[in-house]
């Protein structure tokens, strides 16, 4: 249907890449799709692309099947299309890309299957973010509607609600019933038949990932290469004791997730723990420096200006302590300051004020004179000490 627009998409993903060869993989199922594609190509005059027939077979879709079949290379397991010179897209993203650059249109929609049990299966172009069920109710739901599916039958999702939105991973929902799709028979123990590793897309060993997922031994699942599970759903299709694999791989990866998470989380925490501490000490041992460093600047201050008020005596410790030595150096600044100070709104007084100011300034330099501290005082009855005689005790 829009095969021209697909290709403009194609093109420029080409540019951009720089890419020698483009195959486009089409399903020999769909050969209208195939002849619009080639006409396209040919109708476009570009060379080195060419729409390809593959069979039929799922899961062909696959990134790693695909470019397979396509190209015959096998990408192994750790390793990225990429480090072999190719590249895998979804004709959708090309189809989007050419809106943005031709149209500058942002992804705004999608074109999703409705199928199942509706009255009138067909593909609809979808604004991301519609509810399913205004979408479902234009192909016809039939009244024993149980379910919606988000993707196919094998690999589709279950929905948690009828007005869970379209986003834009959403290729197909799939309207369910009990009819269509009964429940489960009830699992049965593994025989370890093999059936599933010759099911598997991926050579993978399902029976094996089985045992360790349920033992929750995520451990050895990883080391039978639990990643590379594309969750196709072949190996539980096969299954001769009907156990769900893929819902247990399924589990095996979020819990890894999850502790991969908590183990980031527990990492970023200790982090910051630890550098929380060494701020701390940082920021003591550069409190005690400028302390050390003002305690010797005030010490220098008073061994220059030889002040009588800081006696010998009171030095040594100063000299140990840099905290006594700031508060000799605050008291000397006050003391300072203090003798400075000069009276205020003093201009302009009679002589009358100015004889009663000086009388009160002799009153106070008298009494302070006088007044003597109390480790000086004389003590009158000291020298007689010896000679009272001693008291009785009781």
């Amino acid at each position: 249907e829009r095969a021209g627009d697909m290709l403009k998409g194609i093109i420029a993903m080409r540019h951009i890449l720089q890419a020698e060869e483009v195959l486009i993989g089409i399903e020999d199922n769909k050969p209208e799709a195939v002849a619009a594609v080639q006409a396209a190509i040919a109708a476009s005059g570009e060379t080195g692309i060419e729409a390809v027939a593959i069979p039929t077979r799922y899961p062909a879709g696959g990134a790693k099947q695909l470019i397979r079949v396509l190209t015959g290379i096998e990408v192994p397991h750790g390793r990225r299309s990429t480090d072999f010179g190719v590249q895998c897209f979804n004709v959708g993203t090309a189809y989007s890309i050419f809106e943005a650059l031709e149209l500058g249109r942002p992804l705004v929609s999608r074109i999703v299957t409705v199928a199942g049990n509706v009255a009138q299966p067909r593909n609809y172009e979808v604004l991301i973010g519609t509810p399913m069920d205004h979408l479902v109710r234009l192909a016809g739901p039939r009244a024993d509607t149980d379910r919606y599916i988000m993707g196919g039958p094998m690999m589709g999702v279950r929905m948690p609600a009828f007005d869970v939105p379209v986003v834009k991973a959403t290729n197909c929902v799939l309207v369910g019933s009990p009819a269509l799709f009964p429940p489960p028979p009830p699992e049965m123990p593994c025989i370890r038949c093999g059936e599933c590793a010759k099911a598997c897309p991926a050579d993978l060993a399902p029976f094996e990932m089985y045992w360790f997922s349920r033992s929750k031994n995520f451990g050895k699942a990883q080391e039978y290469h639990l990643f590379d599970c594309i969750e196709c759903g072949c190996c539980s299709y096969v299954c001769p004791a009907h156990i769900p694999l893929v819902d247990y791989f399924r589990f095996s990866k979020s819990e890894i997730w999850a502790r991969e998470r908590e183990k980031t989380a527990a990492d970023q925490a200790r982090e910051r723990f630890e550098f929380r501490n060494f701020r701390q000490e940082r920021e003591k041992a550069e409190k005690a420096a400028k302390l050390a460093a003002k305690a010797a600047e005030t010490r220098a201050k008073l061994a220059e200006a030889g002040t009588a008020e800081a006696p010998a005596a009171a030095e040594a410790p100063a000299a140990e302590d840099p905290k006594k030595a700031l508060i000799a150096a605050a008291l000397a600044r006050a003391k300072a300051q203090k003798a400075e100070i000069q009276p205020q709104n003093t201009d302009n007084l009679s002589p009358q004020t100015q004889a009663e100011i000086a009388d009160i300034e002799t009153r106070r330099k008298a009494l302070e004179a006088a007044a003597v501290p109390a480790s000086t005082a004389p003590a009158p009855q000291a020298a007689d000490a010896a000679d009272l005689p001693d008291e009785p005790r009781p």
